[in-house]
């Protein structure tokens, strides 16, 4: 089971979104589902195009989730068991334009 480690980005922007109720469960759940399953289908994960060592993860229908993998085997697969480094956590858009 995977540690997330969050970045100063990523609490930064969890502090921005900490008003909306609603949201703050949405990313509640997908941080359980990432430090506990983190090939959930529900997460979405997919590589990040213009940051080729950046990963994202849903939250819900416009926000995601960046993160990077703290290893990956000597075969250049993921390590799913390493520390997860918790990057920003953003609209969709902004997200994919800046994920660290």
């Amino acid at each position: 089971m995977p540690q997330l480690v969050t970045s100063k980005l990523f609490l930064k922007d969890l502090e921005k979104l900490r008003s909306n109720d609603i949201l703050r469960k949405k990313i509640v759940k997908a941080l359980g589902l990432l430090g506990s399953d983190p090939l959930h289908p529900g997460l979405h994960i997919e590589r990040i195009v213009n940051d080729p060592s950046a990963w994202s993860a849903r939250v819900d229908g416009r926000y995601r989730l960046s993160f990077d993998l703290g290893a990956y085997l000597p075969a250049g697969n993921p390590d799913w068991t390493a520390d997860i480094v918790l990057l920003r956590i953003l609209d969709h858009d902004d997200l994919y334009k800046s994920p660290r």
